[in-house]
């Protein structure tokens, strides 16, 4: 094996060692991946040291080692800042839709409150307006009512002065009969007189 090679395997070895509190780290926390951020870590501080080693040491295979860890380690980062980019806008959207919906329901609750005012309202006028039309009525009726005693009182008062004529008029009549026949009686009561005065004149003669 070439100096070369045993110094790229001694260097990886060493970074292998340093990681290993990590790795132990990764087991407990249950954290398995290049993009938990500790692990995004070490991966970037590994490409930079296999990138200085290589340099110093001429190795250009460990140069591009290198190269490619921190292009993944750049993906990577890209890509963490991307979903935690996304799940910002993602609760900002829920914050938003979660403000857009208590805005509907409260729009939704006045606009049921203010339709039930309405309906009260109108069931309110509906109600004075039966009771406006049912005084009218009782008014009207009233009103009938007095008018007709008024024409019975009318119709009363017509018969009975009618009858009060009639009576009287009876009366005179009766009057003028009984002093017809008075006059009669007088009228007989006199022949008689004249007839008897007659027979004592011829008696005396």
């Amino acid at each position: 094996m070439s100096i070369r090679n045993l110094q790229r395997t001694a260097v990886r070895t060493w970074l292998s060692a340093v990681r290993l509190p990590l790795s132990a780290a990764e087991v407990v926390a249950g954290k398995q991946g290049a993009e938990w951020p500790p692990a995004l870590a070490f991966s970037g501080f590994e490409a930079g040291v296999k990138r200085g080693l290589g340099a110093l040491l001429g190795d250009s295979e460990l140069i591009e080692e290198g190269l490619l860890e921190r292009g993944k380690v750049d993906q990577l980062a890209r890509a963490a800042e991307l979903q935690e980019t996304a799940a910002r806008r993602r609760a900002e959207g829920e914050a938003r839709y979660e403000e857009r919906s208590e805005a509907v329901e409260e729009a939704s609750q006045q606009a049921l409150e203010q339709q039930k005012a309405r309906e009260a309202k109108l069931a309110q006028d509906q109600a004075r307006r039966e009771e406006g039309a049912k005084a009218k009525a009782r008014k009207k009726q009233e009103a009938a009512q007095a008018a007709e005693e008024a024409r019975q009182k009318v119709v009363a008062a017509q018969e009975r002065q009618a009858r009060n004529t009639r009576l009287q008029e009876e009366s005179q009549a009766l009057a003028r009969e009984r002093d017809a026949v008075e006059a009669k009686q007088e009228v007989v009561e006199v022949d008689r007189a004249l007839e008897a005065t007659k027979a004592v004149r011829k008696q005396k003669s």
